[in-house]
């Protein structure tokens, strides 16, 4: 399943960039505000994590109004709580709709693969998945041609934890809020 809509948004994609009327490409960077939501987490470990998040993007203009942004980037999320860490990198594919020259809102899906988790998981008994699927939202603004900021929201639409192997079943999923620069060359 997971492999037919990684192909699909493939295609998607391709469909997209071969109709692109212009391309820019940049890089980004920003801080996490991260928690893992989950009735399994003791209320002292719930704080949220604060991690960096930095990656390369390819911005594709469909129309003047449209474009799609498909970017790969490292990110630090998780919880406050060292046992609580993730580390992923992350292929957000952010669809755009441009108000005016300033403004923009962005949707999309996202796929991360695990790259970090903290080794002594101590008491807990789960780990975390090696992919995580989340929905992304958030707005834009453009302070000039090549320089722009914004904010998004990331929520987790997969089960966090790995469930094989252990005693009970554990349940939880990642909230993110990013605010970040970036630079179009």
């Amino acid at each position: 399943m997971n492999k037919l809509l990684l192909f699909v948004l493939i295609v998607f994609l391709s469909l997209f960039v071969a109709n692109a009327q212009d391309s820019r490409y940049g890089i980004r960077v920003g801080a996490n505000l991260s928690s893992i939501s989950s009735d399994d987490i003791e209320e002292d470990a719930e704080d949220a994590r604060i991690g960096v998040a930095v990656g390369f993007f390819a911005e594709y203009y469909v129309t003047n109004h449209i474009s799609i942004q498909p970017e790969l980037q490292f990110s630090s999320q998780g919880n406050k709580a060292e046992d609580l860490r993730v580390n992923y990198i992350q292929l957000p594919v952010i669809f755009k709709y441009n108000f005016n020259q300033v403004i923009n809102l962005q949707l999309g899906p996202q796929a991360g693969l695990k790259i970090w988790e903290w080794e002594d998981n101590g008491l807990r008994e789960a780990n975390f998945n090696t992919i995580n699927f989340a929905a992304v939202g958030g707005l834009g603004f453009n302070i000039t041609d090549n320089f722009y900021i914004d904010a998004r929201y990331e929520y987790g639409i997969n089960n966090l934890y790995e469930q094989e192997g252990i005693q009970r079943e554990f349940k939880g999923n990642l909230t993110n809020i990013q605010l970040s620069i970036g630079y179009r060359l």
